[in-house]
């Protein structure tokens, strides 16, 4: 039992509640960050690929309909998530 206990980290909890609560605001933390760097990502992509004044309006239309859409679609991934956080 004392080699457990010894091999355990100094800031380990035996509270299951707080564990869960700290590897949520973790992954929070992440996730808000990984969104941040696929935003950064697509949209240095989207420079690369195209330069915006050889597109004509309707394709720059369809491209922010795409990113609505899209960005639509994470929000809905991150507010189900955060449901499921508090419920659980």
């Amino acid at each position: 039992m004392k080699a457990v206990l010894r091999s355990l980290p100094v800031d380990y909890s035996g509270n299951v509640l707080e564990r869960h609560q700290k590897a949520a605001v973790e992954f929070l933390a992440w996730a808000d960050h990984h969104a941040h760097e696929q935003r950064l990502s697509q949209s240095s992509q989207a420079q690369i690929e195209g330069h915006p004044d050889l597109l004509d309006s309707n394709s720059a239309q369809a491209q922010q309909r795409v990113w609505a859409n899209r960005h639509a679609h994470q929000k809905h991934l991150h507010d189900s998530a955060m449901a499921h956080l508090r419920h659980n």
